[in-house]
């Protein structure tokens, strides 16, 4: 589970060049305040399905709440990210793929050749 949560948090700075761009959403909400309850849903709905992930809703900024939901997909993850920008609700997804080689997709190959779970250039105890 712990993997699970580095992993989201590492997501976007990981897949930064394949972000795609946020999308409005034909949803409209009253106010900001509206806008966040529904990201709380959409994550509570997302813990109850077969996502490897869901967090949120966190503030990135003043009137920028965000929420990410991480699916498992062949050798990577599918991250969607909704975005409140007060009322308006935008979203985007892409996927992150990892460079496996030849060696199959389990959580043991990602950690083994995550970058970013090593420390000082050796793998992490």
């Amino acid at each position: 589970m712990v993997l699970i949560a580095l992993s989201l948090m590492a997501a976007p700075a990981l897949a930064a060049s394949q972000e795609a761009p946020f999308e409005p959403v034909a949803q409209s909400f009253a106010d900001a305040g509206a806008c966040r309850l529904h990201l709380a849903a959409l994550v509570s709905d997302a813990r109850g399905r077969d996502y490897a992930a869901a967090e949120g809703p966190y503030a990135i900024a003043e009137g920028d709440e965000r929420a990410h939901m991480v699916q498992t997909e062949q050798r990577g993850h599918r991250i969607t990210e909704y975005r409140c920008q007060s009322a308006a609700l935008s979203s985007r997804s892409w996927t992150h793929e990892m460079d496996q080689g030849e060696e199959p997709f389990t959580i043991d190959s990602v950690a083994r050749k995550a970058d970013w779970l090593k420390k000082d250039g050796g793998e992490k105890q």
